[in-house]
């Protein structure tokens, strides 16, 4: 379980944000801004730093100044991760595909290996259709 909020000083203040509105992270030299559905915020720590503060799971690393957070990921490309939500895209490098890749669930049936899956009959038949 990890926390749902932290906090950011902003303005002389310290603001609480809600993890799970971060969509994505950017790199911007020594600081790091956190773009969510409504706002962009950005705190004076480094990236690497702020990835290795946030809850390990949340938020995938898909290229050397960007990481995004796997519930908002709408749709992955080979060079690109797109958030519907708000409306814009973030470059994926060749470097962070694969493990990118790794990281989500992908539900491809031309890399099922039919004999090592327990299924019914009518599963079997879906397969066999689909790689027709």
């Amino acid at each position: 379980m990890y926390n749902k909020h932290f906090f950011l000083r902003q303005d002389g203040v310290l603001k609480k944000i809600d993890l799970d509105g971060i969509v994505y992270i950017e790199a911007a030299k020594n600081y790091t801004k956190f773009y969510s559905t409504d706002d962009i915020y950005m705190a004076r720590i480094t990236f690497d730093a702020a990835m290795d503060l946030l809850p390990e799971n949340k938020f995938l690393r898909v290229h050397r100044s960007f990481a995004a957070a796997a519930e908002h990921i709408d749709v992955i490309e080979r060079d690109s991760v797109r958030f519907v939500s708000i409306r814009t895209e973030i470059p994926v490098s060749k470097k962070w595909y694969a493990a990118l890749a790794n990281q989500v669930i992908i539900l491809d049936t031309a890399n099922i290996d039919i004999r090592k899956v327990k299924r019914t009959k009518a599963f079997k038949n879906k397969i066999l259709l689909a790689r027709r």
